[in-house]
């Protein structure tokens, strides 16, 4: 470390990661009158949402782009700091295909086969009971929690006793693919049910109604840009953490360009990055273990710009979905003015590390036609295409959750939330509601942020 020729500074908290965990924390911390520092590795603010610029200076949200029904907290962001949301397009029938046909329908689930409906319906309603048996603070603790997370997710879903049909246990794998970014058979079936525990049930994250209601004008980035500016001089950006040590009265945190010594850090990368740092000194033998299991899934995300959204004269939403296609699910992301056309669509888990090894032109082929067999020729000229690779991102390093697996929760999963002397965590996978969304960085920065007040004397000017 080349803390010799490194900026010093001093703060009562040290913030790692300028994602919404650590700008909800920051502001937080700032916004009760303490000195704050935030250290961000990446170039700008956001984490994993992200602003990209086409050439003709379109920009596109790449990252987390939607806002949904009770994300108060991110709505209270958006109407403090002045950024308009507006509701998201969803008029006309989507699309499913399977085995080549595609099947327009509308609703949450397409009634193309009654058997498989029923039986998707009630794997969704089985889950969501079963979620509602874990303690929403402690999961592990749950009665059954050594048996659901021995178990994966893809056995729960494989099982016929389960799902009897072939078609909704086919729909179901591909619903669960999309939601962790990983096969299901990676994940624990108790790290599954977290995820449903917080959102009131795997109902609220498979539709669309719930979880992708509104878009923010300008992107949600625009939020975090805002709430950056807000901390002016206080958020260093290109400024990756490599060590923390603590002692009994401080905490040292090593960065390439800045050391921060600080009464309190607060870690809010993803797990991955976060067990990348050197602990000084080491974290205690659990904090370890759960760094080292928790593992991001894979997503790439493919933007096609046309010159307006023609499928909406076809009478379709935009939205659609292919189990066992490399591109599984789309959604319309065309402005609020209703131009250019804006299509989302994406390749998750297995799919997206098939097609990462491609070459870009036959990707991108792959893609359109993917496209084009659920929305016609058109489909297949964009005046613009944009892929974003989260797996690659070295800064995130895959998709926009960290997935439990199996054996993980039981073992250390009560140190998801539990500080180590100084060092307090946040991020999304940490959340108790709304986890794994921006809501739920949200709120974890928040929680994590109050924790830390609780330690901290009172400000000057409030005691004087």
């Amino acid at each position: 470390m080349a803390l010799g020729t490194s900026e010093r500074r001093e703060a009562e908290v040290c913030v790692v990661g300028a994602g919404f965990a650590g700008l909800a924390a920051a502001k937080r911390l700032a916004d009760a009158g303490h000195q704050v520092v935030v250290l961000e590795a990446r170039d700008r603010v956001g984490g994993r949402t992200w602003n990209r610029t086409l050439d003709d200076g379109t920009v596109l949200s790449v990252g987390g782009t939607w806002l949904g029904v009770g994300q108060d907290r991110i709505f209270a962001l958006c109407r403090e700091l002045g950024c308009e949301t507006y509701p998201q397009y969803e008029r006309g029938q989507h699309i499913i295909r399977l085995d080549g046909t595609n099947h327009r329908y509308t609703g949450m689930i397409p009634r193309i086969n009654p058997l498989a409906v029923v039986s998707l319906g009630l794997a969704f309603k089985r889950l969501g009971w079963m979620a509602q048996t874990l303690p929403l603070d402690a999961p592990w603790q749950a009665k059954n929690a050594k048996h659901l997370d021995a178990r994966t997710l893809g056995a729960w879903i494989s099982s016929r006793c389960n799902i009897p049909t072939a078609t909704a246990r086919q729909m179901a794998g591909a619903v669960m693919t999309t939601l962790f970014c990983s096969d299901p058979a990676e994940v624990s079936l108790l790290g599954a049910l977290v995820l449903a525990r917080g959102g009131g049930g795997f109902e609220y994250y498979a539709d669309a109604r719930n979880t992708e209601t509104h878009l923010v004008e300008g992107g949600v980035p625009e939020v975090a840009a805002r709430m950056a500016a807000r901390l002016g001089d206080a958020v260093h950006l290109s400024t990756p953490v490599r060590q923390i040590s603590q002692s009994a009265s401080h905490v040292e945190i090593v960065s390439d360009r800045i050391v921060v010594r600080a009464r309190h850090v607060i870690v809010a990368t993803p797990p991955p990055l976060a067990g990348r740092i050197v602990y000084e000194p080491q974290l205690p033998a659990m904090h370890a273990h759960l760094l080292r299991r928790m593992t991001a899934g894979s997503i790439i995300r493919g933007i096609t710009v046309y010159d307006e959204p023609f499928w909406r004269a076809d009478g379709l939403s935009g939205m659609s979905a292919a189990p066992g296609s490399p591109i599984s699910v789309s959604i319309d992301q065309t402005p609020r003015a209703g131009t250019p056309g804006i299509l989302s669509s994406y390749a998750f888990g297995p799919q997206a590390l098939a097609m990462a090894k491609l070459a870009p032109d036959e990707r991108r082929d792959i893609w359109l036609r993917a496209l084009a067999e659920r929305f016609g020729p058109k489909a297949l000229s964009p005046a613009g295409y944009l892929e974003t690779d989260w797996t690659a991102e070295p800064w995130s390093l895959g998709g926009m959750i960290g997935v439990f697996a199996p054996g993980v929760l039981t073992i250390s999963g009560h140190t998801l939330r539990q500080p180590v002397g100084r060092i307090s965590w946040a991020g999304t996978e940490r959340a108790t509601a709304m986890h794994g969304l921006i809501e739920g960085a949200v709120r974890s920065g928040e929680q994590a942020a109050d924790a830390v007040l609780a330690a901290l004397p009172e400000p000057a000017a409030a005691t004087a």
